[in-house]
């Protein structure tokens, strides 16, 4: 058995895929310690009572004598007495030992191999001949070796050395490399070593000619090795023992002495005192992981609440529930990444950094991705741990305006370039509310400013990261926001483009059945946009037999004259089907696969029933009716209308609006009676509104226009005129 047949066999794996509860108690528990250890690694430090920088809240003086040693004082001696401490180099010839002569030794040994060759005396009869083919032989050798280059004339006097004249010259060579290499030089000192061992190659007088000429390119063309290298031991020897020899700054403090006066500011010195005094301790980490582990279950608390009785379709959706637990890891996260860094040496300004956390980011994927109420609520929280993140109030308030604005900013988000719009809203908002804290705090211009320029670049920062995360959460979770839906709108979209292309009839349709299904579906609250993509694609099964249905017939002749009425209702049914696998292979979002599917529900066919049944009184409603689920949802049900309604509407040409309006509501009562909206939650109110919005829309599109005579008439006119 393979082991994914073993997995899926494993109780556990049952259990996870059987029980939802059972999911969602893991994944909670996930987010919780995935949470707890992310703050604990900010919070479990080491906290004294007091600390350097704080303001002394009272007069401390020493209740006894105390001597210790001053750190900061014996430190400042030690380096003083470090300042001439000079590193410690020792001589190692072993790597040019094992590599520079090695590479000497091997361009030798390669002539020698070369030179010593014997002339083939038998190839030719001639011996001089022989031998003087052979010479020029080992010539070409030679120049093949590696980058040495020596003339011809040169070559044939190498080659007819012996093996004691080669032998001589390789000695010689390393004598020369040696005498420089031994006495030791630094990796950075090589170049200027390998030119002083060039040098004295051209001064040697023993070496002359080609040989000269060998040797000096042999020893150009190697690699020298350092052989004066960084003895890590006895620097560090000598360095304690320099250490070993400064005395220690003693610090004496007397009974009753005043260390720090109320009001003060603790200096390092003061700070080393009352450490020993006692006034510093560090707080337990099991405290302090305690009171994180009680501050996340609170916030879990609250938002299960809030989501179980203000959100219940997140509640209960669990890729919802994940999705929104990953984003406040993801905004948490980045928080100690951005408080980490140092963007300024001078420390009022640096501390700044608190206005670039990007808290708008996290606020704002919620917002799109399920909810603005609930991305409200998230931006208290993650203002909250602002707070405590950075220990000032005015960084949670910047964090708070920023992601209100936030989520104003994307309400009515419709493109992806909105985001740019609500950068600059962020930033605005920042720059108000920084300033503003600023003066109220008494901050000097130039802290004020460094903080500007952090909350206008924290508007750019959060709606950048947010356009980069938002599609891949999007593909992920299967989140169909505003923003994905107007991409689908766009007619190169293949399905779109082969209904345009196969079916113009039914593309008209649908285009119409979408102006529709808007208008009305804001007309009651619901989701305009969902219905109008929906009915854009709620047809595309038709381009399967395009010619089958009505709107795409324009040669007059219909299909369904020569078949049965139930062959044709079977193909009529058949493009619901055909449409949802469409939509599916094309990795349509689910909402408008939904759509697809419930646009008309379990409703008859009744022209071809009403026809089978004038031949055959045995005929099965059953037989003649869709089947597929019911509208589940608002958007499905308004869609389901306007596609019945634009299509009936059509043969009522001449039909006043009034009439046009009893027709709509004629059709919708159908619907109703015949129970196609049992499974959404339209009321009656919201069916008037709809029907409403439907006459509207369609007296508009189908109103009366005046017919204009033609040429003959007009020439008639025009003649009467004349006389």
């Amino acid at each position: 058995m393979a082991i994914k047949d073993k997995i899926k066999d494993s109780l556990l794996y049952k259990r996870l895929e059987d029980n939802r509860k059972f999911r969602l108690f893991l994944w909670v528990i996930l987010f919780y310690t995935l949470m707890l250890f992310t703050l604990s690694i900010h919070f479990v430090t080491e906290r004294p009572m007091l600390e350097v920088g704080e303001v002394c809240p009272s007069d401390i003086q020493s209740e006894m004598y105390l001597t210790f040693v001053d750190e900061r004082a014996t430190k400042e001696r030690q380096e003083a007495a470090l300042q001439n401490l000079e590193d410690v180099y020792e001589i190692d010839l072993s790597q040019y030992n094992s590599l520079t002569i090695a590479e000497i030794t091997a361009y030798f040994s390669t002539i020698k191999e070369i030179v010593k060759k014997p002339a083939d005396y038998l190839a030719v009869d001639d011996a001089a001949v022989a031998e003087e083919i052979s010479l020029n032989e080992k010539i070409n050798a030679l120049k093949e070796i590696g980058d040495l280059s020596l003339s011809d004339e040169e070559w044939r006097q190498i080659a007819v050395l012996d093996e004691r004249a080669l032998n001589n010259l390789q000695n010689q060579a390393v004598n020369i490399a040696s005498n420089v290499m031994s006495s030791g030089v630094l990796e950075e000192n090589l170049l200027v070593a390998r030119n002083k061992i060039l040098s004295d190659v051209d001064a040697d007088r023993t070496l002359r000619n080609a040989s000269k000429e060998l040797v000096s390119e042999i020893l150009a063309n190697i690699n020298y090795q350092a052989t004066l290298v960084y003895d890590k031991e006895a620097t560090e020897a000598k360095r304690a023992e320099i250490l070993e020899e400064v005395e220690p700054v003693q610090k004496i403090i007397q009974q009753g002495q005043l260390v720090v006066g109320k009001g003060e500011v603790i200096t390092e010195d003061q700070m080393q005192a009352l450490e020993y005094m006692g006034y510093a301790t560090d707080t337990p980490v099991l405290v302090i992981v305690l009171g994180l582990a009680v501050l996340v279950a609170v916030i879990i608390a609250i938002c299960k609440i809030y989501l179980q009785y203000f959100a219940p379709e997140i509640y209960h959706n669990e890729r919802q529930l994940v999705l929104l637990m990953l984003i406040i890891l993801i905004t948490i996260v980045l928080y100690k990444l951005i408080l980490s860094i140092e963007l300024s040496p001078i420390p009022e300004k640096s501390a700044q950094v608190g206005y670039l956390i990007p808290v708008a980011m996290g606020t704002m994927l919620i917002a799109v991705l399920q909810d603005g109420k609930l991305a409200i609520l998230v931006n208290t929280i993650f203002a909250a741990f602002v707070g405590l993140y950075t220990n000032g109030i005015p960084f949670m308030i910047v964090a708070m305006v920023s992601g209100i604005v936030s989520v104003i900013g994307v309400s009515n988000l419709s493109q992806r370039s909105d985001l740019s719009r609500t950068a600059l809203m962020i930033a605005a908002a920042n720059t108000v509310t920084i300033a503003a804290l600023g003066m109220i705090n008494d901050l000097t211009m130039d802290v004020i400013f460094t903080g500007i320029i952090f909350g206008l670049f924290n508007g750019l920062f959060s709606s950048v990261l947010t356009l980069g995360i938002l599609p891949f959460l999007e593909n992920i979770f299967g989140v169909t926001t505003s923003i994905k839906l107007l991409e689908l709108a766009n007619t190169s979209q293949p399905l779109l483009k082969k209904l345009l292309q196969e079916a113009p009839g039914t593309y008209h349709h649908s285009v119409l059945v979408g102006n529709l299904g808007e208008a009305a579906a804001e007309a009651i609250g619901a989701n305009g946009l969902v219905v109008r993509i929906g009915a854009y694609y709620h047809d595309i099964g038709k381009t399967k037999r395009p010619y089958f249905f009505a709107e795409n017939q324009f040669s007059g002749e219909n299909p369904h004259d020569k078949i049965s009425p139930t062959l044709s209702t079977l193909i009529l049914t058949s493009h619901v089907k055909d449409g949802v696998e469409m939509a599916q292979e094309a990795n349509l979002p689910p909402i408008i696969v939904d759509m697809i599917a419930q646009h008309h529900g379990t409703t008859l066919v009744g022209f071809f029933y009403h026809k089978a049944k004038e031949n055959d009184e045995e005929v099965r409603e059953e037989d003649f009716r869709y089947d597929q689920k019911k509208p589940q949802t608002k958007e499905a049900a308004i869609l389901m209308m306007a596609d019945t309604i634009e299509a009936a509407v059509r043969s009522k040409k001449d039909a006043t609006p009034g009439q046009i309006e009893g027709f709509i509501r004629t059709l919708i009562k159908g619907k109703l009676n015949d129970g196609q909206f049992d499974e959404c939650d339209l009321t009656f109110k919201d069916l008037d509104k709809v029907a409403q919005a439907f006459t509207r829309v369609i007296t508009g599109i189908y109103h009366k226009r005046i017919e204009y005579p033609d040429q003959k008439t007009m020439q008639k006119q025009q003649e009467k005129k004349g006389k």
